[in-house]
């Protein structure tokens, strides 16, 4: 979930104003990467969750 949401935020930088308009897919990307984390929890929580079941 990091690398999704570092990516979509440099895509929509890189595109400029494009990136975050209905003419480019690239908000469709950010918005989803955000609404995933919020949703499915972030890369930490992920994490503890695999130590919790490895047993670290």
């Amino acid at each position: 979930s990091d690398a999704f949401r570092r990516v979509s935020a440099e895509t929509v930088q890189l595109h400029g104003g494009i990136g975050f308009t209905w003419e480019h897919d690239a908000h469709l990307y950010f918005r989803r990467a955000r609404a995933d984390a919020v949703l499915l929890g972030g890369a930490a929580h992920h994490r503890e969750q695999i130590a919790a079941v490895l047993g670290w």
